[in-house]
């Protein structure tokens, strides 16, 4: 190698100092390294005992190795410097590009005694280099491969074509186009158009898209879309052609006007300008009926131009021109709804806008499409009250109503039903829609309701039965209505079914008859209470009068005593025949049913044994309504007292407050139940309970379970009385055995009825 170094001094140092930047190796005549420095070690990852002697030759590539080994062979042999570009796999399986550079390494006698030589990490270098070589591949074959005619021009003459260039203009190959003059292949009507648009070129000015007709190899004129930009080819300035065949597609175009102005919506094209404006460059003639214009009113003007000559609002400017930039920015159509004034007329309409990119996939085309709204607008004001009455009628009412679907041999599939539904088939709604009646009803129930809906459809006309929905822990008694739809051929095609609980509808008519009984028994009771009052005025005051005849020690002062404590005892009836038969609010008043409770509570208290248990649970917030807090008392009262009574061997009465929303449901209209909020309070024991058989009778006046002399019973029919007279309801359910439950139903009182503090309020 020559360059020889001219001496060792200051090579000791500059290894022991280990200042060199680079890596650092020293080797014999023979290439054996004798020594390295520390940049050398972390360029390879081999320690300096490691590289002594050939071991260095452990850290080059395995592929590379024998042409650094031949390298260096070459060198030594034509005594000049090494240079070689090679990969060093480190220990940890890394891979590094290094350069090494050696020369000759001479004693201070000019005594040639080995090598030295610098290893550079050249990494970086080699990754940007290959990415390179990889870029240009790519843009080469995305040159080569690209399905647009792509050409260079440098003053003026064709340099290059690519394939589809070559098809494009009739050529057998490219020595066809390259090399001759441009304007050869441009028609003489466009020459001043592409010497202008190449002079601006030169001038380093943009050029948009332009049409032109080039004349093919074969003499065949073609129109074409060409978008002109500056590259370097050869290293020189040139001039790249996107040349787009549009032949076919002006004939499409002109077909398309055609269409276009036979339709009655507005359409309209719109192009962006050199300048970066969208001026209107079709209008079709609806456009033209609609804005009452010409078309030479319009084309070629933008937006702003047209709000200044009074056909549009500045709003509607402004807002077109945002939707032309999103358009043609997102690439995809964008639609909007505007109302306001074209040409001095009121206008709804709803406008899309469609983006025609061009070869270079740059919008600058858009297709604009306008519809008159205001029929649509009075079909979906129609159908919006069509939906508020359908949700009001079929999602408001207590009934189960669905529509099921008639499919081929017969099958029946639930195609719409309400939420009422979904509860008495005790399954979601979800899974409720699409299941055929065979799979959203028990068996039984599922036969006799497929016999019914093809009675109903033999029929012609609707049918009325009774069924039983039975399923584990569940049963329920309906009456269902089914109503037969055909189409125009006679063919029956769904049918409308609808389902009310039969034992809601047979409580509601017991409900309605309790009350009619007690309004007029509560007559009868007036009237005989009255008269029996003025009976036992005179009994009592005769009474009271013989007594004070007989002397202290009379025998008969005794008999007379029991005849005025009976009179006394039917007296109290009477009250309570009168307390039924008019059970008014004497005062209208706040009561707090917390206070009720407690007071209510705590005089039953004194009355129970230890085997009973009394315990109360309210929800917190307002518990007041508007009542009379004796009456109220007397109700709590009667039914905490029946509570005890039902357990004679001991067990719980739990008193509970809270507070429940009723609806517009029929049963309880006729119960005399407006909807609205109510306090419900419920009292409820685990004791005997009520035997169904009597169960409906427990209400009705002077009906009681209890021996002679323990009940009048008129204790439940006047609380009953009470209650109604409060606005609300008095209900029961039992179980035979496990014990009973009376809910007390109040109305909620409003803020504008409380007219103050009162008792227990």
């Amino acid at each position: 190698m020559t360059n020889e170094h001219p001496g060792t001094a200051g090579l000791d140092a500059l290894f022991a100092l280990d200042l060199f930047p680079a890596g650092l190796f020293q080797a014999d005549l023979q290439g054996a390294c004798t020594r390295v420095n520390r940049r050398w070690c972390t360029l390879t990852g081999q320690t300096p005992e490691q590289a002594l002697g050939y071991g260095y030759l452990g850290v080059i590539h395995p592929d590379d190795r024998p042409r650094v080994i031949e390298a260096t062979r070459l060198a030594i042999e034509a005594d000049r410097p090494l240079r070689v570009e090679y990969r060093v796999l480190r220990p940890g399986g890394e891979v590094a590009w290094v350069l090494v550079q050696a020369v000759a390494l001479s004693d201070a006698a000019g005594q040639r005694i080995g090598y030295i030589g610098i290893m550079t990490d050249i990494t970086g270098r080699v990754a940007a280099e290959i990415a390179l070589r990889e870029s240009e591949e790519r843009f080469r074959r995305l040159i080569e491969g690209n399905p647009e005619a792509i050409a260079i021009h440098q003053r003026g003459v064709v340099a290059y074509v690519n394939p589809a260039a070559v098809r494009l203009m009739h050529a057998r190959d490219p020595s066809d186009l390259v090399g001759r003059p441009v304007l050869e292949f441009v028609h003489p009507a466009y020459h001043d158009l592409v010497r202008e648009r190449m002079r601006r070129l030169a001038a380093g000015e943009a050029v948009g898209p332009a049409e032109e007709e080039f004349i093919c190899c074969d003499g065949a004129v073609i129109r074409v879309e060409t978008v002109a930009g500056p590259t370097v080819f050869g290293g020189e300035p040139a001039v790249q052609l996107w040349v787009r065949d549009v032949t076919e597609q002006r004939k499409v175009e002109a077909l398309y006007r055609v269409v276009v102005e036979s339709v009655r919506d507005a359409m309209w094209i719109a192009d962006l300008d050199e300048a970066g404006e969208w001026r209107l460059a079709f209008v079709n003639s609806a456009y033209c009926r609609g804005a009452g214009v010409e078309p030479a009113d319009v084309l070629g003007k933008t937006s702003a131009e047209l709000a200044a000559a009074g056909y549009l609002t500045p709003e509607a400017a402004r807002q077109r021109e945002t939707f032309y930039r999103q358009a043609a920015a997102a690439g995809r159509s964008v639609e909007y709804e505007f109302a306001g004034t074209w040409a001095g007329r009121p206008f709804d309409i709803a406008t899309t806008l469609t983006p025609v990119p061009g070869p270079d996939g740059v919008v600058r085309r858009i297709v604009g499409w306008s519809r008159d709204l205001s029929r649509r607008r009075e079909q979906e004001r129609r159908l919006a009250e069509s939906e508020a009455n359908y949700r009001a009628v079929v999602e408001g009412t207590s009934d189960a109503i669905w529509v099921a679907e008639k499919e081929a041999e017969g099958v029946y599939r639930i195609a719409l039903a309400n939420r009422r539904t979904a509860e008495m088939l005790r399954m979601p709604l979800d899974e409720v829609i699409g299941r055929r009646i065979d799979e959203a009803l028990p068996p039984e129930a599922a036969a006799r309701a497929i016999e019914r809906y093809r009675q109903a459809e033999a029929a012609g006309g609707p049918v009325e039965y009774e069924t039983i929905i039975e399923r584990p822990g569940y049963r329920l008694e309906v009456v269902t209505h089914l109503t037969p739809i055909f189409d125009e051929a006679g063919r029956c095609v769904r049918i409308i079914g609808s389902a009310r609980d039969a034992a809601e509808r047979r409580k509601a008519e017991l409900a309605l008859l309790q009350a009619q009984k007690l309004e007029s028994l509560g007559v009868l009771a007036g009237g005989i209470a009255h008269d029996f009052n003025n009976l036992l005025t005179t009994i009592l005051g005769n009474l009271y009068l013989a007594r004070t005849e007989l002397p202290p020690d009379s025998p008969l002062r005794e008999s007379l005593d029991d005849a005025a404590l009976a009179a006394e005892r039917g007296a109290e009836l009477v009250r309570k025949l009168l307390s039924f038969s008019k059970p008014g609010i004497a005062a209208r008043e706040p009561v707090s049913l917390l206070r009720l409770i407690e007071e209510t509570t705590a005089l039953v208290r004194r009355t129970l044994t230890p085997a009973v248990q009394l315990v109360v649970h309210a929800d917190p917030g307002d518990d007041t309504v508007i009542g009379e807090f004796g009456s109220l008392q007397q109700v709590l009262l009667n039914l905490l007292l029946n509570a005890r009574d039902a357990m004679p061997e001991g067990g719980v009465i739990r008193i509970t407050r809270t507070t429940r929303r009723i609806g517009e449901d029929p049963s309880w209209a006729r119960r005399g139940v407006l909807p609205g909020t109510y306090h419900e309070v419920a009292v409820a024991d685990t004791g005997t309970g009520i035997p169904r058989a009597i169960l409906g009778r427990i209400f009705d006046p002077f009906f009681t379970t209890k021996g002679i002399g323990k009940g009048t019973g008129l204790g439940l029919s006047t609380a009953l009385s009470i209650v109604r007279a409060h606005g609300g309801w008095l209900d029961v359910e039992s179980d035979e055995g496990r014990g009973s439950t009376f809910r007390i139903l109040l109305p909620v009182a409003a803020a504008d009825d409380a007219p103050g503090p009162g008792p227990g309020g």
